[in-house]
């Protein structure tokens, strides 16, 4: 098995650039602005 950034993806788009893999999301932090209340974040503060 290969390692390292280029082989984690974000299932959304499929780009390898900051990739949030905290909770399991494996998404980048683009695709998680867009879906971040549809899947059960929210926005606090500013």
């Amino acid at each position: 098995m290969y390692k390292g950034k280029g082989t984690r993806i974000c299932r959304n788009c499929g780009t390898a650039r900051a990739i949030i893999r905290k909770y399991g999301l494996r998404i980048c932090r683009r695709c998680f602005r867009e879906m971040a209340e549809s899947i059960g974040f929210r926005k606090y503060g500013g």
